[in-house]
């Protein structure tokens, strides 16, 4: 069994990080969490059986203790790199929320430090773990669709989930501690997505990024044209910045057929180009059993020697599409991503 740290107690612990903790008492055992709100620590101290002398006010008394393996780091993004410097510093392994920090500098940094220490750093790419995009990647693999070229990944809203009222409930609007808005946050997510269900990198973005309702500094509305290795190319539209929503839109299409998300009424479909027919699997909606998914992952890595749930190369790789996006739209340009 893992002993595990949890570090920030806000929404994402309430509604994935403990759930899936919870899940899996077999693997894990958080010894202790980390808040600086009282409110915050007590009420996920009670959710996960924490004694209140294994609450800390500051992080920074968990690097005394000697029985943590793992650290799961779930504050606000400007504060992520200090914390997972120093817990790498002294040999613990890392779960980390996205992006791993605010600058691809500091998240290369990073991954030389766990390199070094011969640490795992995993960075929540959740949703390769939610069932119908888990199906997804199965299929493209397994080569169902042929040869995938054309993604369209398309979500619309009217602003982001609040954060936790013991904190900063709209900390994602703050530059100075979220770094970056709509697509640091929601392009993040369809980033990975793309690239996995391409099963090809990215090698080029072209962007346009910028803020049409938000007076914060934080971008709510991108959109993204990317180039994958294999020649292939995904669109991908995020944005805050409108109240009435939009029909959301994950569409893979390929040499022999597509996968449609949410189509007619299904969870997933699939169409071959061979037969000109639909299929609908059955597939079970669990939210929490994406946070499950990578959390089991993640602890046959460590315990067994699996492959770990998100590589250091996929982490690092994502941030590099972000940056470039950004670059892209204030440049005007196509930038460049590299590949390890």
């Amino acid at each position: 069994m893992l002993k595990l740290a949890l570090i920030g107690c806000g929404r994402s612990v309430t509604v994935g990080h403990a759930p899936a903790l919870t899940a899996l008492p077999d693997r894990y055992q958080v010894v202790a969490i980390a808040d600086r709100s009282p409110e915050a620590l007590a009420s996920v101290g009670m959710l996960l059986g924490i004694a209140p002398e294994h609450r800390y006010a500051d992080y920074r008394d968990l690097l005394l203790r000697e029985d943590i393996e793992v650290v799961d780091i779930t504050v606000p993004n400007a504060f992520r790199h200090d914390i997972a410097a120093a817990f790498l510093s002294v040999g613990v392994h890392l779960i980390t929320e996205r992006p791993l920090a605010l600058s691809l500098h500091d998240a290369e940094d990073l991954l030389k430090l766990a390199e070094m220490h011969g640490k795992l750093i995993t960075v929540m790419h959740y949703l390769l773990y939610y069932p119908p995009f888990a199906e997804g990647l199965r299929l493209v693999r397994a080569g169902q669709i042929g040869e995938p070229f054309f993604i369209r990944c398309e979500g619309v809203s009217g602003g982001f989930g609040a954060g936790t009222e013991t904190y900063h409930p709209a900390w994602q609007e703050n530059i100075d501690i979220a770094g970056g808005g709509v697509w640091l946050e929601s392009g993040y997510h369809s980033a990975y997505l793309c690239s996995e269900l391409m099963n090809s990198p990215v090698i080029s973005v072209t962007a346009r990024i910028g803020s049409y309702q938000n007076d914060d500094g934080v971008d709510d509305t991108a959109t993204a044209l990317c180039t994958h290795e294999n020649n292939g190319i995904s669109s991908i539209q995020a944005a805050w910045s409108v109240p009435s929503g939009g029909r959301r839109v994950f569409e893979i299409y390929g040499s022999e057929g597509s996968i449609v998300y949410d189509h007619d009424g299904y969870t997933l479909g699939i169409f071959s180009n061979k037969t000109q027919s639909w299929h609908h699997p059955e597939i079970t909606l669990e939210r929490a059993g994406s946070f499950i998914g990578i959390y089991r992952a993640l602890a046959d890595c460590l315990q067994y020697g699996a492959i770990p749930p998100v590589s250091h190369r996929d982490a690092l790789h994502t941030q590099r599409i972000i940056t470039a996006g950004y670059r892209a739209s204030e440049n005007d340009t196509v930038e460049g991503v590299e590949i390890e």
